[in-house]
């Protein structure tokens, strides 16, 4: 008779570290590079641009350490406070190079309300995840369908067995690959929302993330 393994509950401090790590390495190499761009830039106009986006990286890896601390603690995060998705495009966008990106999104869904902190989670995990592991241009759309919000993040690579083992699996991964797409899943989840993958034609592949309208409490 053959026995099957059973995977071991992850140990729940561990897991908040490992993702503390995983979540902090967009927003920390973002701001690495927007410092060093604000060194070289001469135009002050421009400066105070990159001033402010590399703010919104720093108050973003600090409310992921806050976010971390409370989930150790046993207590309640902060509160992610919705924002209009316009607000947050522009400094998720600029975690991947500006020749490779193109940014599609119509205006119902720049003044849908999102929360903003686990909106920009999402985004920052789809589009560096498709900057490493695929070649090529990437598209980021935001769309208003059937009063949800679709938010996509298309690129050059394939529809793999492991992007969408990564997607379904119920824990999370022993190691950092696939960690990124399974808290996408989860912070998805926590708002009412659904992502699923999907081949494209005639080549590539994209990841849809359906939001519903957060509402003011």
């Amino acid at each position: 008779m053959r026995l099957l393994r059973r995977e071991t509950p992850p140990d729940p401090a561990l897991l908040v570290l490992r993702s503390v790590c995983h979540e902090l390495r967009p927003p920390v190499a973002t701001l690495t590079s927007l410092m060093r761009a604000l060194q070289d830039q001469p135009s002050e106009v421009r400066r105070g641009e990159l001033a402010r986006l590399a703010a919104e990286h720093a108050s973003h890896a600090q409310a992921v350490l806050m976010q971390a601390a409370a989930a150790a603690s046993g207590l309640a995060g902060p509160v992610d406070e919705p924002a209009p998705l316009h607000r947050i495009l522009h400094s998720v966008a600029v975690a991947v190079p500006a020749d490779r990106l193109t940014v599609a999104v119509s205006r119902a869904a720049g003044n849908w309300p999102v929360p903003a902190r686990r909106t920009r989670q999402i985004l920052l995990n789809l589009l560096t995840n498709a900057a490493a592991y695929s070649p090529g241009r990437i598209r980021l759309q935001g769309a208003v369908r059937m009063r949800r919000l679709r938010l996509t993040v298309a690129d050059e690579g394939a529809l793999t067995a492991d992007l969408l083992r990564a997607l379904r699996r119920p824990g999370p991964p022993e190691g950092t690959k696939g960690l990124g797409l399974w808290m996408v899943r989860q912070l998805t989840a926590a708002q009412g929302g659904t992502v699923r993958a999907r081949a494209l034609s005639p080549h590539g592949v994209a990841v849809e993330v359906q939001l519903p309208r957060k509402r003011r409490s």
